[in-house]
């Protein structure tokens, strides 16, 4: 039996695993991806460049955008109880242990502080921060557009997120809209090839809950061709653009999308999800080694929590 002050403890880390973390490392790692585009042309920075980064302003932008992740990933679940619940995930919310009216707490508190923050790093990260967020946090979840009920519109919805955090970093150190969007484009195509599958997972419940998402719209065999065409486009893509960071985490992926083409199961598709979001992470730890300290103690104290609460094996790198 927990003593009852540690089980206090653990039941008020609700409201930060609420938050899932865990798809904080896309974000993350797609936003560092940006800020070191002008070093992508090789793996490495030298100990005097690493020495040389500014910690707190690189630490602080990622906590900001973890702010405004956070309060997205809120307003998502708010409008997916049902699904949620019989897809039996995200039960934090779904099985109501954190109630509804402290959810809206928390994504005012959250929202606000994102918005705050980013403008006041600069002018910029503010204004794409407010996107971000408007976009992925109410026209994907609410009416009248409710992207994320339709096919194409989530599809949209879920390649500009990529194309955001992106974003997000990549104007933390330039400037100009068509460089970015040259820039952008492989981790686009590998985040959108990406989404293809998470669609997958969740077929059952969206069924039940009449969403139309690609995976129930098209099935699953025809979702992984789309996704592998969509990867290889990234790769491509990172050739021509000689951008070795995007080629090291499409290198490092193929066999898993080549894996998951020939057996055409979910089960594929759901590892080669999280060993390209491996490979991506480890590809910005090349650049700065930090971020794999925050990527161990993240998933580890994420392990722990998940274990103690619920007893529950998450996350993992297995293929459910």
């Amino acid at each position: 039996m927990i003593p009852k002050q540690r089980n206090n403890l653990i039941t008020t880390l609700d409201y930060f695993f609420v938050l899932r973390p865990m798809l904080f490392f896309p974000g993350w790692s797609t936003l560092l991806a940006g800020y070191f585009i002008n070093k992508n042309h090789r793996l490495f920075l030298s100990v005097s460049e690493i020495q040389h980064l500014d910690f707190w302003r690189l630490f602080g932008l990622l906590l900001i955008f973890s702010l405004a992740m956070g309060t997205s990933f809120l307003l998502n679940q708010l409008q997916d109880v049902e699904s949620d619940r019989n897809n039996k995930k995200l039960f934090i919310v779904s099985e109501g242990h954190i109630p509804k009216k402290r959810i809206v707490i928390e994504i005012l508190v959250l929202g606000i502080l994102a918005i705050i923050l980013g403008f006041w790093y600069a002018l910029i990260i503010g204004i794409w921060l407010m996107v971000f967020m408007i976009l992925t946090g109410i026209l994907y979840n609410y009416k009248p557009l409710q992207l994320k009920d339709n096919p194409w519109g989530s599809l949209f919805a879920n390649s500009l997120m990529g194309f955001f955090a992106f974003a997000i970093g990549w104007s933390a150190v330039n400037s100009g809209l068509l460089e970015l969007i040259k820039d952008a484009i492989p981790y686009v195509l590998f985040n959108t090839a990406l989404y293809f599958y998470t669609t997958l997972p969740d077929m059952k419940g969206d069924m039940q809950a009449a969403k139309k998402t690609f995976a129930v719209l098209f099935g699953h065999n025809q979702v992984i061709n789309w996704a592998f065409f969509v990867y290889l486009g990234g790769l491509i893509s990172a050739f021509f653009l000689n951008d070795r960071m995007a080629l090291f985490i499409m290198i490092f992926s193929l066999p898993f999308f080549l894996i998951t083409v020939w057996n055409k199961d979910i089960k594929s598709a759901v590892r080669n999800t999280k060993f390209s979001i491996l490979f991506f992470a480890l590809a910005v730890c090349l650049k700065w080694p930090f971020y794999l300290g925050m990527m161990i103690a993240l998933f580890f104290f994420t392990r722990w929590y998940y274990r103690v609460r619920f007893n529950f094996d998450y996350p993992n790198f297995k293929g459910v």
